[in-house]
């Protein structure tokens, strides 16, 4: 069974990570435009990325981790097994990071819009969770074709967060710190 799933299966999951500071220089009239709340689109932007997803990521890791460790070198794991982690602690653990991901919040409309496309992404990334569940128990090459169409979706939705976040930080004056895909610990980073 596990060499279907890996000619079948091939995408792995990945989340990019990359943090901002707020520019000295930079002092247009939408830098200083406040919300209702009396915050700044800039100080919400960077406490998207440094603060608030950071303070969740660990749950989202560890599922994202072992659904990858099924196309890691050297992998030696059946897929009953990976079926039954995936089912009992990647899909619960993911669960959880969705339910976090979407209670969080932003005044203005282009940090919320921003949240709500990377919402998206991980919404696909847990639906192609649930289905290579399904396709194992199934033994279903068709739901590990949709799988990956999922993941694939995912990463496009990824791509529209960054291109998204890249727009905005250029709009406000914010300056992106690290790569796209690197694993940034943007928590540590200057928010000012």
């Amino acid at each position: 069974m596990k060499k279907f799933l890996v000619l079948v299966t091939s995408l792995i999951m990945v989340f990019s990570l990359s943090a901002c500071g707020k520019e000295e220089e930079a002092t247009t009239e939408a830098v200083t435009e406040e919300s209702s709340t009396g915050v700044t689109a800039p100080e919400e932007i960077v406490q998207l990325v440094n603060v608030d997803l950071p303070a969740i990521a660990a749950d989202r890791d560890s599922a994202v981790a072992i659904y990858n460790k099924y196309y890691e070198d050297g992998a030696d794991i059946d897929s009953e097994t990976w079926k039954e982690e995936l089912k009992t602690t990647a899909i619960p653990a993911y669960e959880t990071y969705l339910t976090n991901l979407k209670a969080l919040s932003y005044s203005n409309g282009e940090v919320q819009n921003l949240l709500d496309i990377y919402v998206k992404s991980a919404e696909y990334q847990k639906d192609a969770m649930d289905t290579v569940v399904s396709a194992i128990e199934e033994v279903d090459t068709d739901k590990l074709d949709e799988a990956n169409s999922m993941i694939t979706d995912s990463k496009t939705y990824m791509g529209m967060y960054e291109d998204e976040l890249t727009r905005l930080c250029q709009s406000y004056g914010i300056s992106m710190i690290g790569d796209f895909g690197t694993a940034t610990d943007a928590s540590a980073t200057d928010a000012e």
